[in-house]
Formats: C-alpha cells, structure tokens, sequence
C-alpha cells in the first residue's frame, strides 16, 4: 500500500538556524513528509519565503543576523497566511509570549524539542494554516454570493417596476396589482425571481403586443404534439389522460400561441388533480365554430371564481394552485381574444372537477 505521505500534496517547511547540526538533523526527520528548505541565514530565508510558496517557517529565536520573532513578524506582515514556529533555547520568553499573543506565531517550543512534540504542533499548524485559507475562501464566496444577490435583487426590482408600468398602458386593476404583489413579497428569492419572469411573460401575451400569424392549424395535431410533451408528467402523477379530438378540425390560429393555451389549460388539469384523478381532451365542430374543451376530476372551482381565473392578479394565494401564480389563465384568454375566439371555464363548486373550454373560427 502506498504511503499516504506520498499520495498526498506535500507542505512546504523552511527551516532557519545558525546551527547547521540543528538544520541537517530537522531536513531529515521532515524531509520524507515535508517539502523541505533550511538557511543558516534569516535573511536568505525570508527572501525564499517572498518568492515561493510556503506553508510554515520554524526558526532559532537567537541568530547573531536577526531574533526570530523578529523574523516571523516581517514574514507575517507580507504572507500572513503562512505558519509561524519559533524554537528557543533561552529562558527568557518574554518576546515570543509577546509574538505569540500578536498573533503572528502560532507556537514556541523549547529546545532540544522532542521529535513527537515538533511533529505534533507542526501538524496542528497547517491544520490551523490550511482553515484560514479556507475560511478566507469561504469570505470571498460569501462577498461574492452577496454582492451577486444584491444586484439580483436590484435587477428583479426593476423588472417589477417594469412590469408595473407595463400595467399601467393594459389599464389593468393597480390595486389588485398591488395586493398581489404584497402577498408575494415575503417569499424566497427563487419565487421572486420566477414572479419577475412570468410578469414579463404575461405582459408580452397581452393582446395589444402579440405578432399574430394567423393560419390554417390542425387542432389534432397541436392537441397532439402538447400531449405526447406531458403524458410522461400524467403517468408520474397517477392521473389518466384520454384524448379524442377530431382529425379534420381546422382552426384560424398561430400554432404556437394555441399550443401554449392548450399547455396552459392540460397543466391546470392535471396540477389540481390527484392520484387516481382523470382528465379528457375532447375536440370538435360546434355550429360555425371548433370547440376544445378539457375537463378533469380535481379539486373544482367556486363559482364566484369562474369568471375571476381570467382575470389578473385578482385569484387569492390560497385559492391557486402553492407553486403557481395564478397567470396562466389570463395569458391564455389574452391569446383567445386575440385570435377572435372564446375561453371560459364550467364547475359545479369545490371537489367536482372543472372543465376549460374554447372556441375558435373554423379555417376557410
């Protein structure tokens, strides 16, 4: 098995000390787990330290050149990351007790030091080395993540500010606008964030911006293409899904706005039923017209709601669906109208299912 000592990324260790007894004896009880660099000569030291990396720096306190506290304090003021271990043979301490509370050694020991002892406080240093780096780390993340949040927030304002003004030329409720805002300002910053991003959307749906491309479309063929997108979601759901929409009905449409209406509406089928629930596509010619109705066995609508899933920002919190805001609907009506058709929705009241309907032109 491999020595973990050579499996991992060595340390770094300068060792300083006028005694080249002290200096050859420490390279060799370091040298295998350690990366190691010894000087006579602190200042031939502290230049090595100022141009390589290095994790800690253990030296004599008493050299004829320079003290070494003195030493570590200059090391400390440049590179204060690194690990800081003085060793004396004097007895008085009182300049590296003072070094020590400064901050700028993490440790002292006496000599001659005992081998376990070196290696003991050696460890805890970089252990101690490598969590200041960490925690460093850690700060600039957090500065970072704040600053970014910051100016997410900043930027999500402003899109609310937009889209508030945006309200205003619909000549749209401002006070409901206002209430449905206030309800939503306690929540997290990813609800905000998505709130932002379907305001924006809703808006770009009104039906004074839409860009209509009115053609011939195949209501089996859009029913078609949302379905086969959302039947992996009703299998998951536990919800049977039953399509029989008439092959030969034509309707006057842009194909991708009418996929979204019937998106929105199967969605709202199938978030507000439950396990063992049941929803049905059903489509076809009525007098003049191409009616698609889609009906499920969930959770029912009030019917002093019937009228108001139209509108917007007027439907409570709590009579929408938690994850929701109550925007699809309205969307899907502004698309209707647009194309000159007709959106409504039927419910005998709470716990009876509802049914969504539309009507269309018929294509010529």
């Amino acid at each position: 098995m491999q020595d973990i000592a050579t499996t991992r990324k060595k340390a770094t260790i300068v060792i300083v000390d006028d005694e080249q007894s002290i200096l050859k004896e420490l390279k060799i009880l370091l040298g295998r787990m350690y990366k190691v660099h010894v000087f006579a000569n602190p200042e031939e030291a502290e230049d090595f330290v100022d141009n390589h990396e290095v994790d800690l720096v253990i030296s004599d306190e008493m050299m004829p050149e320079m003290r070494g506290s003195e030493l570590l304090a200059k090391i400390h003021s440049k590179h204060p990351d690194i690990c800081n271990i003085v060793l004396s043979g004097q007895a008085e301490k009182d300049d590296i007790v003072r070094a020590v509370n400064e901050g700028h050694l993490f440790s002292f020991l006496y000599k001659p030091t005992e081998r376990q002892q070196l290696l003991n406080v050696i460890e805890k240093g970089l252990e101690n080395r490598n969590m200041k780096i960490q925690l460093a780390q850690q700060n600039i993340q957090l500065k970072e993540y704040s600053e970014n949040l910051e100016k997410m927030v900043e930027e999500k304002t402003a899109e609310l500010v937009k889209a508030y003004d945006r309200l205003n030329m619909l000549d749209a409720n401002k006070m409901y606008f206002l209430i449905y805002l206030s309800e939503e300002m306690d929540s997290s910053l990813d609800r905000i964030q998505k709130l932002a991003e379907e305001l924006l959307a809703y808006f770009a749906f009104s039906a004074s911006e839409l860009q209509l491309n009115m053609v011939p479309v195949s209501l089996n063929q859009v029913v078609d293409s949302v379905v086969q997108g959302m039947r992996a979601d009703f299998d998951r759901a536990g919800i049977a899904l039953d399509v029989n929409v008439d092959t030969d009905a034509q309707v006057m449409a842009e194909p991708d706005y009418l996929a979204r209406v019937i998106g929105a509406m199967a969605k709202n089928a199938l978030v507000f039923s439950e396990a063992g629930g049941h929803v049905r596509i059903t489509g076809g010619p009525i007098e003049e017209r191409i009616r698609l109705c889609i009906s499920d066995t969930g959770k029912g609508i009030a019917r002093d709601n019937l009228k108001k899933l139209f509108i917007p920002f007027v439907i409570s919190r709590e009579d929408r669906h938690p994850e929701g805001f109550g925007l699809n609907m309205p969307m899907a009506k502004n698309i209707i109208n647009a194309f000159a058709g007709k959106i409504w929705a039927e419910s005998e009241g709470p716990g009876t299912g509802a049914r969504f309907c539309v009507e269309l032109n018929r294509a010529e």
